[in-house]
C-alpha cells in the first residue's frame, strides 16, 4: 500500500514539473498592427478593417481569449478617440497569422476630421490595444500601439 502512495506522490511531483516547465518554455505571440484597409466610405460613416499580425512562435496552437482595442485620430498634437473594437475565441496557428476586425467610424465622432480627411483623401490613425492569450493556464496582457495614415480615395480589404 505503501508504494502506492509512493508511486501518486511520484506523479503528482512529475505532472507538476511538467505544467510549470511548460509554462515556462512557452513564449507570447507578437503582435503588431499589419494595416488598416478602408472597407467604405461616406458621410455618416467610415469602415475600417485593422488586421494585425499574430506571430505565434509556439510549436503548438493557442487561443486568443479577447483582442481589445481603441482607435485615435490625429487633430495637431492630440489624438481623438474614433471608435473601439474587439474579437473573442481566436485560434492562432503556429506561426504568422493574421486578424482581421471590422470597425464602424461615425465621421459626426471626428469632427473636423471627418469632412476634412475627405477632402483630403487620407487620415492618420492610431490603433491602441492588448491581446489576451489562453497558454497552458497562463493569460499574460500583450499590448499593441501602432500608428497609420490610410488612404480614402478607394475602398478595398
Amino acid at each position: 500500500m505503501h508504494l502506492f502512495y509512493y508511486v501518486l506522490l511520484g506523479v503528482v511531483i512529475v505532472a507538476g514539473v511538467l505544467v510549470i516547465s511548460s509554462g515556462l518554455l512557452v513564449k507570447e505571440p507578437v503582435i503588431t498592427l499589419d494595416h488598416v484597409a478602408v472597407t467604405s466610405v461616406s458621410i455618416p460613416e467610415i469602415g475600417l478593417n485593422v488586421t494585425l499580425n499574430v506571430d505565434n512562435p509556439n510549436p503548438v496552437g493557442i487561443n486568443l481569449k479577447t483582442i481589445v482595442f481603441d482607435v485615435y485620430y490625429q487633430k495637431g498634437n492630440d489624438w481623438i478617440f474614433i471608435s473601439h473594437g474587439s474579437g473573442n475565441g481566436i485560434a492562432i496557428t503556429p506561426g504568422m497569422n493574421q486578424v482581421t476586425l471590422p470597425v464602424s467610424i461615425k465621421t459626426a465622432e471626428i469632427p473636423g476630421a471627418g469632412l476634412g480627411a475627405l477632402l483630403q483623401g487620407e487620415i492618420t490613425i492610431q490603433v491602441r490595444g492588448n491581446a489576451i492569450p489562453d497558454v497552458f493556464l497562463i493569460s499574460p496582457v500583450i499590448p499593441f500601439n501602432q500608428t497609420v495614415t490610410i488612404p480614402l480615395g478607394r475602398t478595398g480589404a
